[in-house]
């Protein structure tokens, strides 16, 4: 009798995919897009989101023109997508020609415990990147300010999505150690948050733990 297997959320890869889509082939993309779905569905897998950035609020990364978010199933649900015939004759046919540059960030989930919620398409996204300095210091005070200020966040209209731990990266961009995800429920909330005395007490411990921070504001689409 064959074995089943079940499979967890530890199995599962979160992708996080940064594009820069070349000048008048937005169209190709599409294209692209939606055939890539169904090809997605077909392997256990599925684009849980795409956020569309419009301005960096932090940071000096290029800004992307689309930000993806893959979930798989396992890593063999991965696999079963990067090999299949058809996906590999869409990224030639319409990826490729479409595509300025590609960057993929494979993670599993963070093991911080918060309350997941899931923002449609009136909410306005987040996307934070972010490095910690050299040492495991820097990271536990980074501990410290996240476990703050993410009982503060809510009070302006804050919800979040996804913390994300990388584990690897295709394309030319420094590693992140953790990708936050998260909506507001009006960009007026989140510049109250951003001036509350609270949460300015709070920056410097940020600044301190962190080498870099490219933190995106966007759309969803």
């Amino acid at each position: 009798m064959e074995k089943t297997t079940v499979l967890t959320e530890k199995d599962k890869i979160y992708a996080t995919a940064l594009i820069y889509i070349k000048e008048g082939q937005q169209n190709k993309f599409e294209e692209y897009k939606a055939k890539a779905g169904a090809i997605l569905e077909r392997h256990n897998a599925r684009l849980e989101k795409v956020i569309k950035p419009t301005m960096l609020a932090q940071g000096n990364m290029q800004l992307p023109d689309e930000i993806h978010f893959v979930v798989f199933d396992s890593k063999k649900s991965m696999e079963a997508v990067n090999n299949d015939s058809d996906y590999k004759r869409i990224i030639e046919e319409l990826r490729t020609p479409s595509v300025e540059k590609l960057i993929v960030i494979p993670s599993k989930l963070s093991d911080f415990e918060f309350t997941r919620e899931i923002g449609d398409k009136s909410k306005a996204y987040g996307i934070a990147l972010l490095n910690y300095n050299e040492g495991e210091k820097y990271e536990k005070l980074f501990e410290d300010y996240h476990n703050q200020v993410c009982e503060i966040m809510p009070e302006f209209g804050t919800h979040f999505e996804r913390f994300l731990i990388p584990t690897g990266i295709k394309g030319d961009f420094k590693q992140p150690d953790e990708i936050h995800r998260f909506y507001f429920d009006s960009m007026e909330g989140l510049q109250q948050m951003g001036s509350d005395p609270r949460m300015l007490k709070l920056f410097p411990l940020r600044d301190e733990s962190l080498s870099s921070l490219n933190f995106i504001i966007g759309e969803a689409l």
